[in-house]
Formats: C-alpha cells, structure tokens, sequence
C-alpha cells in the first residue's frame, strides 16, 4: 500500500483558518509532512509551542493509528493508541498485522505522556476501550485508546 506523504493543503489551511474563527475544532493529520506544515502555521501562546511540538514528537508521530491537532479554547493534541503493525500512521508496505501486546501499547501510551509533559501541557488523559465514562488522568491505565494532550 503505497502512502501519500505530501503536505495536505487543505488541512493547513484549515487550520490556519480556524484558529482564527473557532476556539473548538479538530482536524484529522495522515502524514508528517501535513504535521509539520500545520505546526508551521499553529498559533504558539502559553506553554504551546508548535515548533517545539514539531521538532521533539519523532517516532510518536509515525507510531500513533490517528493524529488530531486542533483547538478547545487553546491547543489540543490527540494520539490514538494502535492495536495492529499495519495501523501505524508511518507503516510500510511491508508492515504485518501483527497484533501489539496490551504492554506495547501501554509503552506506547506511556512514551506520548512522557513526551506531552516535557511540552509542558496542561492537561493529560487516556480515554480507555472500550470507552469509559471518564478517562485515565497521566498514566496509560489498562488499555489505552487516545491521548488527549491540552495546553491552556
């Protein structure tokens, strides 16, 4: 399966547009080049620093099934957590569906709120599958599904 790794203007400017009119919206991000393009164009202020949060994710990126970036009331970041190799966002032809181990996914899990704390964010929290009524506060709890990282 052959991956797109051009930057998606669309979400770009979607992006810069709706940080302009709206303090809550969310937009899906399928690539690094799209990442870094919309960091490019983020409104930083208090602790968020898109530059930052571009430069460091890394492998957290390419490893997360579905990236978010958007805005509730400031920056918000969100990170699913994959179950399987091939729904890694940075996946290759060659990935397997090799299923990860709950511990896996826990490091995982664990590696992103490492991460979101050294960016210095506000708010933490694992929403668990199947889906509970409040989520797991700074720690990947037992089956971490998607990371909400929020900077006031």
């Amino acid at each position: 399966m052959a991956r797109d790794h051009s930057v998606d203007t669309s979400v770009v400017e979607f992006v810069r547009v709706g940080q302009k009119v709206s303090l809550n919206f969310t937009v899906g991000i399928r690539n690094r080049a799209t990442f870094q393009a919309v960091m490019a164009e983020a409104l930083g202020g208090n602790n968020f620093d898109p530059s930052r949060v571009a430069s460091t994710i890394g492998s957290l990126f390419d490893d997360a099934m579905r990236v978010d970036f958007g805005a509730e009331g400031t920056a918000v970041l969100y990170l699913d957590v994959p179950y399987f190799e091939n729904q890694r966002i940075g996946c290759s032809a060659a990935s397997t569906n090799t299923r990860f181990t709950d511990s896996e996914r826990q490091a995982y899990a664990q590696r992103v709120i490492d991460w979101a704390r050294e960016m210095r964010a506000d708010e933490i929290t694992v929403q668990q599958h199947p889906i509970t009524p409040a989520p797991v506060v700074g720690k990947p709890g037992d089956n971490p599904y998607r990371i909400r990282i929020w900077w006031d």
